[in-house]
């Protein structure tokens, strides 16, 4: 195991614990602050045809709200989802809420493989991504090894009008006082929400 990839496993378990000890009334009212943010964005509010993961870690920041907000505001609604090898993953076109409510979401917010034939993002205005532990620079850590959303983006910024990237937060998952260890190649967003403070990266 490499260095880097040494650190993030120690840091995930120093996130997972401190994450599991956070009490439920302080996310939901960091929550209901951080949704108010996203819809009052300038990142959002003109924004089309956005991506959003579907939250599942009972420590994060709940986009339930998000997809509401972008079926009744007449948005086009795109998720993550996992290849059939479960190797890569695809943004895929959310037709409906009931297309929303059928669907079978793994542990870390990505659509499980399936065979319904769904438009495929060839073009994205917003992806609001998830993440375990950001630092001050903007760097992510994700909530598991195996990060599909590096290689994702890193393909989104060859497009002609690459799509904007915003992260949401809960307060603790912003790290004043150490980095995230990452790799060269790895991806930040242009926005990471909290309750308390919002970092701006480009």
């Amino acid at each position: 195991m490499d260095l880097v990839r040494a650190r993030k496993v120690t840091l995930r378990a120093e996130m997972r614990r401190f994450l599991n000890g956070i009490f439920s009334v302080q996310i939901e009212n960091e929550n209901e602050i951080v949704i108010r943010k996203v819809f009052e964005s300038d990142l959002y509010r003109p924004k089309k045809r956005i991506c959003v993961y579907v939250s599942k870690q009972k420590a994060e920041i709940s986009t339930r709200s998000i997809i509401y907000d972008i079926f009744s505001k007449g948005k086009i609604c795109y998720m993550p989802r996992w290849n059939k090898d479960k190797t890569s993953i695809e943004m895929v076109n959310i037709r409906s809420l009931q297309d929303y409510f059928s669907l079978q979401i793994d542990e870390f917010g990505f659509i499980e493989p399936d065979d319904q034939e769904r438009e495929i993002a060839t073009q994205l205005d917003l992806i609001i991504i998830p993440g375990m532990a950001y630092d001050l620079d903007g760097n992510r850590l994700s909530y598991n090894k195996e990060e599909p959303y590096n290689e994702y983006l890193a393909k989104c910024q060859e497009w002609n009008n690459p799509p904007k990237i915003m992260a949401l937060a809960l307060d603790g998952q912003i790290l004043k006082d150490k980095e995230v260890p990452v790799n060269v190649n790895e991806q930040k967003p242009d926005l990471i929400l909290s309750s308390q403070q919002d970092i701006k990266i480009r």
